[in-house]
């Protein structure tokens, strides 16, 4: 299964609905274009709902940190919603899933952007 991403924007907040497998290849390197665009429009906060990608590999972590970095830098955020399966998992043995602020509720996400430097 290739990746498909849609975008949706609410209350200032970019979320990434993903869809398939994060590995290395096209499949990531469509992921990391898709988060690079929304990091030239600095500062913004961006949510990514894992709950439908089924794999990621250390090339996706890796994707995911690089931007998780670069818009702290820019004054925006980066946090995540619903990883589950093997994905939460990975997450889970790199340590990352206590580095990445994630939700499990759509609503509580958005909310914890509020006051966030991107929106002064």
């Amino acid at each position: 299964m290739g990746l498909q991403i849609s975008s949706r924007t609410t209350e200032n907040v970019t979320i990434l609905d993903v869809r398939g497998r994060i590995v290395i290849g096209d499949t990531n390197d469509a992921f990391a274009a898709e988060l690079n665009k929304l990091a030239e429009r600095a500062p913004c906060d961006v949510l990514v709902n894992l709950a439908e990608v089924t794999q990621v590999d250390s090339s996706g972590i890796s994707t995911l940190v690089k931007l998780f970095i670069t818009l702290r830098r820019q004054g925006g955020n980066l946090k995540l919603l619903n990883p589950v399966g093997t994905v939460r998992h990975v997450l889970e043995i790199t340590g990352l899933i206590h580095c990445f602020p994630t939700y499990t509720d759509e609503a509580t996400a958005i909310a914890s952007f509020r006051g966030s430097a991107a929106h002064a």
